[in-house]
């Protein structure tokens, strides 16, 4: 579930990186010192030639194999937490703090927008904001099966 959130909401907007030397990517393009190459994960959470026509479906079954087990993207395909070298030290960290928070929070309350005709817009800054609020009606899974507490 929560690879399957952060591959359509994108909690960095863009990623800008400076060459400090000439390179080629792999690929073959070649960079000269100064050169600026920024990649966009927002927008590559949208793209349906990466991701399918259904790239922002709740589908968490995308990241599974034929026999239902996990199955990792490629860090290059997924870019949250970069690729190669220069993966991020805390990834598995932030991985296991989500996956706490979302059991926690979500077994304990149930959460639906205010008003669902109501698409929230995003405003983007080095990392990703909800523009304006986000309305929300929470509820308690523990009244929801017990109406009398």
């Amino acid at each position: 579930m929560i690879r399957n959130i952060n591959c359509n909401i994108k909690g960095i907007s863009n990623d800008a990186k400076h060459c400090f030397s000439d390179d080629v990517l792999p690929d073959g393009f070649s960079l000269k010192k100064g050169d600026m190459v920024c990649n966009m994960p927002y927008a590559m959470g949208r793209m349906t030639f990466i991701w399918g026509d259904d790239e922002l479906e709740f589908k968490p079954e995308r990241w599974l194999d034929n026999n239902g087990c996990f199955h990792q993207a490629s860090p290059f395909k997924f870019t949250d937490f970069q690729a190669g070298p220069r993966t991020c030290l805390g990834r598995d960290f932030a991985y296991r703090q989500m996956k706490i928070l979302a059991s926690i929070v979500l077994g304990c309350f149930m959460f639906k927008l205010s008003d669902e005709k109501n698409v929230p817009r995003y405003r983007m800054s080095i990392n990703l904001h909800i523009n304006g609020k986000l309305q929300v009606n929470v509820f308690n899974r523990l009244a929801l099966h017990n109406p009398q507490t």
